[in-house]
């Protein structure tokens, strides 16, 4: 037979029943490497995130080696506006510290004005505080896709309700290791800088009204007791002698998110250089980290549960008073919580505690 007459054998396709085991090993194999793939990044995320709280502590102590103490968590406007919660934040004073020298020049301190001060002097001071600074944020939480001017960052002011300090002479407010308008140094944390908590995440609001992010908070809620106008003081506020205040104010807080969205702040941590409890760079230790209960504040100057909260699975990473960074459980015991909040409450705490 001629070659012009063999015939031609057809090729041969795939047929629909390998097409699909082919898919259906694709679809195995990516479900198999995703997971490896998000955990991946999110350690890497996780990484940087800790990287900045690194260098956050770095401008900490170079802060300290100049001034004998940390900077203030809520600074003094002046004599035109004495409202407390409108003046710099720790953040905003540390900015020559984290090699943010332009920006610290920017700011005008002879006026001081931030967040909630008059317009007028406010204005002044705007292209500081509506920057966006990378140090301050991390890559795990997308509010500062909202909030460009946010930070993950807060400096805490322990397990006590309020940020003042001015009576810190009563049952031991002025706990933590930051406190409104008055620093506090190495020499204070008699506790040990390495057993004292400096600085934790928080997690940035949505600015949008009727959502559950995991950073909403609710106003208007008083603190259980205390004649200073629902702000707690004194005995009443710290933790762990106002034990009993603190289960009534849970209940109070959890009740006003099964309400519904009123009084729903959707703004929090918007502000890394406003020195405010709630929308600025603050955090306290009435909760643990990534507390089921729900955040409140009855002003949101200079009150509230502000709780450390991240995007990072299981804990949230902190900053110690000595410039270590470490990651903390969820499952951190209360008392302990407590213990690593106060810089001079005179607690034992283990090393393997936490």
């Amino acid at each position: 037979m001629s070659s012009s007459t063999r015939p031609v054998r057809g090729v041969r396709g795939f047929t629909l029943i390998e097409l699909l085991v082919v898919i259906a090993i694709i679809a195995v194999l990516i479900a198999l490497l995703l997971p490896a793939v998000q955990a991946a990044r999110e350690a890497a995320r996780r990484s940087q995130c800790t990287n900045s709280l690194k260098q956050i502590g770095l401008g900490m102590h170079n802060y300290h080696s100049t001034n004998d103490v940390f900077p203030m968590a809520q600074g003094v406007v002046g004599a035109f506006d004495t409202g407390l919660g409108h003046g710099p934040s720790v953040l905003l004073y540390m900015l020559s510290n984290v090699e943010q020298q332009a920006l610290f020049n920017a700011f005008n301190f002879d006026l001081q004005a931030v967040l909630g001060a008059d317009a007028g002097y406010t204005a002044k001071n705007s292209t500081v505080f509506l920057m966006s600074v990378g140090t301050y944020l991390c890559p795990s939480d997308t509010g500062s896709a909202v909030f460009k001017y946010g930070t993950n960052y807060g400096c805490s002011f322990g397990p006590q309700y309020n940020t003042l300090s001015s009576i810190k002479s009563s049952a031991g407010a002025g706990l933590g290791m930051f406190a409104a308008q008055v620093c506090y140094g190495v020499k204070d944390c008699t506790d040990g800088s390495s057993n004292t908590l400096a600085f934790g995440e928080m997690i940035i609001g949505d600015n949008t009204a009727a959502t559950t992010n995991g950073a909403e908070s609710y106003n208007c809620q008083n603190w259980p007791s205390g004649s200073n106008s629902g702000q707690g003081s004194g005995a009443d506020m710290v933790m762990p002698t106002a034990i009993a205040n603190l289960n009534k104010y849970i209940t109070v807080c959890n009740n006003a998110r099964k309400a519904g969205t009123t009084n729903q702040d959707n703004s929090v941590a918007s502000y890394w250089s406003a020195g405010r409890a709630s929308h600025g760079p603050m955090v306290n230790e009435l909760y643990t980290p990534n507390s089921q209960n729900q955040d409140c504040y009855s002003f949101a100057q200079n009150t509230g549960v502000k709780t450390m909260r991240s995007r990072h699975p299981g804990g949230v990473n902190t900053l110690f008073a000595d410039g270590s960074v470490k990651f903390i459980k969820n499952s951190v015991s209360q008392t302990i919580w407590w213990s690593l909040g106060s810089k001079a409450g005179g607690e034992v705490v283990s090393a393997d505690a936490f």
